[in-house]
């Protein structure tokens, strides 16, 4: 009995699986943290031999030098990053959000084991971001981005050299994580205005009060308050931040058609 391999199949499964491996690498949701680096490599390859059965043989030519192999598995690289780019965005805007807020408040001294990144990381910041994980995950992100992993193998297949993203999509996406992080931290932030402006008419007219002291006690009573206040409307801005992911991820597939 002899076993026999595709070549073509073989080759287009170990490039497709560089792929999507790229594009879970850098994501909180499959990142090194979470999933050990055998679970990882056994899942991408699975998902690479899966795309590259359904591609027709057409397509599932092996390259046919060394640096050619090297060039398309570069290329297949890049493809996967620019999709983890699309969510590293939207996690961005929570951490930029949570850090802003832990700062005026006060939590930025007091630093806590942030089990994404494995490093101290401000308190509301790593909230903030296991939030937006967890709503990713409920919204069923992660089957949006197989999805368009999917529709990027019909586009781009395995082994071609010419790479064709749409750099436009990814300069407007990258400003989402400031517009969002303002959309969160936004209403809080004013808050945090009007107390200091408050504190700042207090030390006029009362010289002796120590309004150092007293700020931080005023900070945080308004921040948890304010935070507990806007909450009702996070889901909203949760909401269109992952759909401007999504909306990204399939701009990144067209502009890869195209």
């Amino acid at each position: 009995m002899s076993l026999r391999v595709d070549v073509g199949w073989l080759v287009a499964a170990l490039l497709l699986s560089l792929r999507f491996a790229a594009a879970t690498a850098l994501t909180p949701v499959l990142g090194p943290t979470q999933i050990p680096a055998l679970a990882r490599v056994v899942l991408a390859l699975a998902f690479g031999g899966l795309l590259a059965a359904a591609l027709p043989m057409a397509q599932t030519q092996p390259a046919v030098s060394i640096a050619q192999l090297t060039v398309a598995a570069v290329a297949e690289l890049i493809v996967g990053f620019s999709f983890a780019f699309g969510f590293i965005v939207a996690f961005g805007a929570t951490q930029l959000a949570g850090r802003a807020l832990d700062i005026e408040i006060g939590f930025g001294a007091a630093s806590v084991l942030n089990p994404t990144t494995q490093v101290a990381a401000p308190l509301l910041g790593s909230v903030f971001g296991m939030v937006a994980v967890a709503v990713f995950l409920a919204m069923g992100g992660h089957l949006v981005l197989l999805k368009a992993l999917a529709a990027s193998v019909t586009a781009m297949p395995p082994g071609q050299f010419a790479i064709a993203l749409d750099g436009a999509a990814v300069l407007e996406h990258s400003a989402a994580t400031f517009a969002f992080a303002l959309a969160f931290a936004g209403p809080v932030m004013l808050l945090f205005l009007l107390s200091d402006l408050t504190m700042a008419v207090l030390a006029r007219s009362m010289p002796q009060l120590n309004v150092f002291v007293l700020g931080f006690a005023v900070k945080i009573v308004l921040g948890l308050t304010g935070l507990a206040v806007s909450i009702r409307f996070a889901d909203a801005v949760l909401d269109h931040l992952f759909a401007a992911t999504f909306s990204y991820w399939d701009s990144t597939v067209r502009g890869i058609e195209h």
